[in-house]
């Protein structure tokens, strides 16, 4: 079987974050998530991917909302910090941070489905952008 290039791979994720079809943005979001978790950071940076997370977080569908939200701390938190400090989102998920719309999230070592918060995932994404 052939493994696939991740810098392709990213690159057609990221492009989807700007797709009209909402199942397609909130799935590049999710997947852009879950290639961070492991480890696939610098790819998903120079790929684009830290602007178009950026405009998602004012997408008019909340799954796309929270699954940026969600992509966008965990590359801060693993060491893309000033990738994400660059697209300005501090003020949007400042205002995030208080909305109590339920939301859930894969944990990354489980796969178990977490419920939280869109305003918790907002704040966690600040603690880590710094």
């Amino acid at each position: 079987m052939k493994k696939r290039n991740p810098d392709n791979q990213v690159r057609s994720f990221v492009k989807d974050l700007a797709n009209p079809d909402v199942y397609k943005r909130k799935h590049a979001a999710w997947m852009l998530s879950r290639l961070a978790q492991k480890g696939k950071t610098a790819y998903i940076v120079q790929a684009g991917a830290v602007p178009m997370l950026a405009k998602c977080l004012v997408d008019r569908e909340m799954i796309v909302k929270y699954r940026a939200v969600w992509a966008l701390g965990l590359l801060a938190k693993h060491g893309q910090m000033a990738a994400v400090r660059e697209a300005k989102v501090e003020p949007i998920l400042r205002d995030m941070a208080q909305d109590t719309t339920e939301v859930e999230i894969c944990h990354a070592h489980t796969g178990e489905l977490i419920n939280t918060t869109l305003g918790k995932l907002a704040q966690d994404a600040l603690k880590y952008i710094g």
